[in-house]
């Protein structure tokens, strides 16, 4: 009967495979974790820009339907948008959050009375401010001719991968076509 050396060398050798498998994990285990951690951040700050994707869509649209005409000012009116747009963020902008930036604006400088004419009010942090006349919210390139409502919303948001981290700006911008009646 021969059993020969491989059978002697082949129980040696797992033997030993134990002690590599475990230095193999040491070594691993920390890119590993880094990838795990830096995927589930990445996660979060994509959410955080599909909701402000979503916030600045949405104001717009409710915007473009709803009448200056139910307001006592413009004034009012950019107030009640911008409260809709942090309400459409999904927590996204709820008091508290870095950096957090809304701008909301009527556009239509051929407008001839004070509800037809481009203003923009802007939260910026918890501070909301009041009316400012003329002033847009970003470049549209669309004709003056055509009454819109700008939405812009920012934020800051921190990207980490265990030993490394960046703070970045998320924002999104919504433009929509003025559709309410304006009862001038």
């Amino acid at each position: 009967m021969y059993v020969g050396l491989g059978g002697v060398l082949g129980q040696h050798f797992r033997e030993d495979s134990r002690g590599a498998s475990l230095v193999e994990l040491a070594l691993a285990l920390p890119i590993l974790i880094m990838l795990l951690v830096g995927m589930v951040s990445a996660a979060i700050a994509y959410n955080h820009q599909l909701a402000l994707t979503h916030a600045s869509r949405e104001g717009g649209r409710y915007a473009a339907t709803l009448p200056v005409t139910n307001f006592a000012s413009m004034e009012e009116w950019l107030g009640e948008i911008i409260t809709q747009v942090v309400d459409d963020a999904t927590g996204t902008l709820d008091p508290g959050a870095d950096g957090r930036w809304v701008c909301v604006a009527y556009v239509f400088p051929n407008g001839s009375v004070g509800t037809d004419q481009t203003a923009r009010r802007i939260l910026d942090g918890g501070t909301l401010g009041g009316i400012e006349s003329g002033q847009q919210c970003m470049t549209d390139g669309r004709p003056d001719t055509e009454r819109r409502v700008q939405v812009v919303v920012r934020r800051n948001s921190e990207f980490t991968v265990v030993f490394f981290s960046s703070n970045i700006t998320l924002d999104s911008e919504g433009v929509s076509r003025f559709e309410a009646a304006l009862g001038t």
